[in-house]
Order: structure tokens, then sequence, then C-alpha cells
């Protein structure tokens, strides 16, 4: 029973730990905010050239994700089959693994099994 208030009072120190680390990251949080709020004021206003910075990139962007989808859709059947194949083969060794610690216990069996019908008494005919 000690030990377990001991794992609390680690638990309860830790998560002290924690809020601590946390109050003190929000506050380098709050002051980084506060000293770049002019800067995001400033490009507030001017936010148009970058909006039209980003429309020039449009098209670019939806040629580079037109080839991202087609080599995608090249790939796919392979990932597929080498999925499929990586599946059978990993439900195969979960099978074996859980099989193979009974092979003494079956083998054992099977000695029981030779012993007792070797002393059956033969059958009168």
């Amino acid at each position: 029973m000690l030990e377990l208030i001991a794992l609390a009072g680690l638990v309860i120190a830790g998560l002290a730990v924690f809020a601590v680390v946390g109050v003190v990251l929000f506050a380098i949080k709050l002051v980084f905010w506060l000293v770049f709020l002019p800067i995001r004021l400033l490009f507030k206003l001017f936010w148009l050239p970058f909006l039209l910075l980003k429309l020039l990139w449009l098209p670019f962007g939806l040629a580079f994700g037109a080839i991202g989808l087609a080599a995608g859709a090249a790939v796919l059947p392979i990932v597929f089959v080498v999925g499929t194949a990586v599946l059978a083969l990993g439900a195969i060794a979960a099978i074996l693994a859980l099989l193979v610690p009974a092979i003494p216990f079956v083998l054992l069996g099977f000695v029981v099994w030779a012993i007792l019908k070797a002393n059956r008494p033969a059958a009168v005919s």
C-alpha cells in the first residue's frame, strides 16, 4: 500500500512540474505574441501583394498536385500487392508464434498416447 502512495506522490510531483513548465511556456508565448503584434498588424495592412503572389503560384501548385496524384495512382496497385503480402506473412508469423510454444506439449501428448496404446490388451477374437 505504501508503494501506491509513493507512486501517487511521484505522479502528483510530475504533474506539478508539467504545470510549472506549461505556465512558463505560456508566458514566453504571450511575450512573443505581444512583441510581434505590430509586425503582424503591418502584414495584415499590406496583404494584397501577398495574395497576388499566392495567386501567381496557383497554376504551379495545381500542376504539381496533378503530377503527384498521377504518381500516387500509378504506385497504388504496387503498394496494395506488397501490403497484402506483408499482411499474409504477418498472419502466418502470428499463427506460428502462437503454435510453436505448444509443440513440446503436443509431443508429450503423443508420447503418452503411444504408451497407453502399447499397454492395451490384445483383442480376443
